[in-house]
């Protein structure tokens, strides 16, 4: 299965949730409280990480959203949400991925997603409050992966 993956609601906004949700037959989507990425920020500043904060908390969501689909998905396409940081993410996603299987560096694509894909779509309800996210994690989700 080939997803495509995009984000409403920035990680760096702690004015508003982040929801990331993937579609390709199959749909899901993950929500974090602006609330608990706040207190999730004042972790990493504590823990000299603040630069990686962003990137890291972004794949750390997406890996939560798709970890119990990895044995079906082959190649993941994630909306480019922060240009020149895309090998970062890909690492730090590719590193969490490899603990439960194989899985190719070409495998990851950074993309522009459509704001007509099904994906997009999905988040935007999502942040909209017109349909659940699938999933609600909190900072404790997060830094358990950290």
């Amino acid at each position: 299965m080939h997803i495509k993956i995009d984000q409403s609601g920035k990680v760096e906004d702690t004015r508003a949730n982040t929801i990331i949700a993937f579609s390709n037959g199959k749909r899901k989507s993950i929500l974090i409280d602006r609330k608990e990425k706040r207190e999730l920020e004042t972790i990493f500043r504590k823990n000299n990480k603040s630069k990686v904060f962003i990137f890291k908390t972004f794949a750390i969501l997406i890996f939560l959203l798709i970890k119990d689909d990895l044995i079906e998905i082959q190649h993941i396409s994630i909306d480019l949400e922060y240009p020149g940081k895309d090998y970062l993410i890909k690492d730090y996603l590719l590193t969490m991925i490899r603990k439960y299987r194989s899985f190719g560096k070409r495998d990851i694509a950074f993309i522009r997603v459509d704001r007509k894909t099904k994906a997009h779509e999905l988040a935007i309800n999502v942040h909209r409050n017109h349909i659940k996210p699938d999933i609600i994690v909190d900072k404790k989700d997060v830094l358990s992966l950290n």
